[in-house]
């Protein structure tokens, strides 16, 4: 695992493995890593045991403290964990974003998009705060199972914190996961951030749709900005999902511009 300290200041250098060189931003560094995706097809057969299991499963013990976890409802399921690898591939991603680690199933099924891709560009940043505590570092623990260790940079820390300093320091990204806070604030400030660090017309990818606060910040975006739906899943007990793409186009609105939403 990568967990990868705040820096204390702009462009302050990170411990972290990924740190690039003085004249290049963190999140663009192309130092390559080799090991992780040499053996594409293995390390993705590894990686597809592991959901096997836990798909299977439903239940996982953490090493880290001794309990028991039940991963569904709260984790992603097949169908959108598919859904967003399929993206990722289609995407032909190299460096993603993920609000929310979790479990790490939408991860898992992330990096194997990543390994399909073979970028030796692959990254998967996560962002999440309760890791190490709601979670007893399961996330991390499923990928560490299934050999993706070496793709993975954590950011222990919240979203609106962040994302803002990433931008800061000049980090882009291809595609972009959204499965952190629900609440409409908190997902207006991520979508938000998230529209300036991924590259024009790239992909977010929307979970928890059918809650208001998740549908009605999406709708400012599509309103306002001109951003595309490319996909909504269809009925699930739990997990809906949209799948938006940022607009390629300038923002031009005038000063104190604002379509209802």
């Amino acid at each position: 695992m990568i967990p990868r300290p705040a820096p204390s200041g702009p462009g302050a250098e990170s411990d972290g493995e990924w740190a690039g060189p003085p004249d290049r931003a963190r999140c663009q560094a192309g130092d390559v890593r080799e090991e992780a995706l040499r053996g594409s097809d293995v390390a993705a057969a590894g990686v597809r045991g592991v959901l096997a299991r836990l798909l299977r499963d439903g239940e996982a013990t953490s090493r880290a403290d001794g309990s028991v976890h039940s991963l569904f409802p709260v984790a992603v399921s097949a169908a959108e964990g598919q859904a967003i690898r399929r993206w990722v591939i289609a995407e032909h991603a190299a460096v993603t974003i993920e609000i929310g680690l979790g479990y790490g199933i939408s991860a898992l099924f992330a990096c194997e998009g990543l390994l399909a891709v073979g970028s030796a560009r692959a990254r998967h940043v996560v962002i999440d705060p309760h890791q190490a505590t709601r979670f007893s570092g399961l996330g991390l623990q499923f990928l560490d199972d299934a050999g993706l260790a070496g793709l993975i940079e954590l950011h222990a820390e919240e979203s609106q914190t962040v994302l803002p300093r990433l931008l800061g320091e000049g980090c882009r990204f291809d595609l972009a996961v959204v499965d952190g806070n629900h609440r409409f604030d908190a997902v207006f400030v991520d979508m938000y951030y998230l529209g300036r660090l991924l590259r024009p017309g790239s992909i977010i990818f929307l979970d928890d749709y059918q809650l208001p606060g998740v549908a009605r910040a999406a709708a400012f975006f599509i309103t306002n900005l001109g951003w595309a739906v490319e996909e909504v899943s269809t009925a699930e007990d739990r997990h809906h999902w949209a799948v938006l793409r940022t607009s390629t186009d300038p923002d031009t609105r005038p000063f104190g511009y604002l379509a209802d939403f």
